[in-house]
């Protein structure tokens, strides 16, 4: 748990090619992936959530206050940026909806973080960018900076700030992309 007050923004406006189905409210063990964030988020003491993009309708389904994305199809730094103008805290930690394995423990890794950076980041072998906490107060008008000069990457605008990297495992940022991603028998590079 934090001792400050957080908001957790979980991603649904992807478009799920890949899967085929709606990523947000497809099941892992019978529960939504979108949801088993927000049970993580939950757990790790959030006191807001918020659903951004997708639809009203799709987020009906799910736990948490949606938010219509104000860039829809323009990629994750849109959806950064829409739950920041929308989150009632500074510390914002934003997930994509595709990580049904996110623990309570990750997300308040990350708002701990915050204590001495402006963001941070989750990192595996890399960092993943879906998976970070943002001090809104401190990151919020750089983010809009780099919107507006069309640039769309995450990490070309994280550059600009203080980012402290958190160690997370790897299992915990999975992305489940395709329902193969789920089978423990399949072979990726097979695909």
């Amino acid at each position: 748990m934090s001792d400050q007050p957080f908001t957790v923004a979980v991603l649904i406006g992807g478009d799920s090619s890949r899967m085929g189905v709606d990523k947000a409210t497809f099941e892992v063990d019978g529960v939504s992936m979108a949801n088993r964030v927000i049970t993580a988020a939950l757990d790790a003491g959030a006191t807001e959530v918020l659903l951004v993009g997708g639809t009203q309708a799709k987020a009906k389904s799910l736990q948490g206050t949606w938010k219509k994305d104000l860039y829809p199809g323009e990629g994750p730094l849109g959806g950064i940026i829409t739950a920041m103008k929308h989150a009632s805290h500074d510390a914002v930690v934003v997930l994509s909806c595709d990580m049904p394995f996110m623990t309570g423990a990750v997300i308040a890794s990350l708002v701990r973080g915050l204590a001495d950076a402006q963001a941070t980041v989750g990192r595996t072998d890399r960092p993943n960018w879906l998976c970070a906490a943002w001090s809104k107060e401190e990151c919020f008008s750089t983010l809009q900076s780099v919107w507006k000069r069309s640039d769309r990457a995450v990490h070309r605008a994280a550059v600009l700030l203080d980012v402290a990297e958190v160690p997370v495992p790897a299992v915990a940022v999975r992305n489940i992309n395709s329902p193969e991603d789920l089978d423990p028998t399949s072979d990726p590079s097979s695909v």
